[in-house]
């Protein structure tokens, strides 16, 4: 192991600067590797998983910084995930990457506590800002979601 030195043994602190680190939760893995590769460069993906109760393992085992999470998984969907991360008090920053742009939706997902709501289909513009802004302490809604109002 690997023992630090000097002022950075003593105050644990790194000139280094943190990685985010990063959980995908998406059922689909080749959607899974493309939003690997429309992450910022200094994204660490700690996890990929494909459906929510995973997700809640991976958040729970792994602490990232953020949870990025399909609406839509295989045995529970996101805001079921987002609302159970919301309970337990998890630090984790939750970001909705989906392709539901519906009104509904992303007024839900804000009340549950999740920090961004992105689409799927603008993820290589969006992602890299909705991470920086929602790791700033802000929140991030991708401009062209919620402008259809289901009934």
């Amino acid at each position: 192991m690997e023992m630090a030195s000097g002022e950075e043994a003593l105050t644990g602190s790194s000139t280094e600067p943190k990685r985010p680190r990063v959980v995908i939760a998406e059922d689909f893995v080749l959607i899974q590797e493309n939003i690997r590769l429309a992450l910022p460069r200094d994204c660490e993906v700690v996890a990929a998983v494909e459906d929510g109760a995973a997700a809640l393992d991976a958040v729970a085992a792994l602490q990232p910084d953020i949870l990025l999470l399909d609406v839509s998984l295989p045995d529970m969907s996101g805001f079921r995930v987002a609302e159970e991360l919301s309970g337990k008090n998890s630090p984790v920053k939750v970001i909705f990457l989906t392709a539901y742009a519906d009104r509904s939706y992303v007024e839900r997902a804000f009340e549950i506590g999740v920090k961004g709501y992105l689409l799927k289909g603008k993820m290589w513009t969006e992602l890299p800002e909705a991470i920086r802004e929602v790791l700033a302490g802000g929140v991030y809604r991708s401009p062209l979601v919620g402008l259809k109002r289901t009934r």
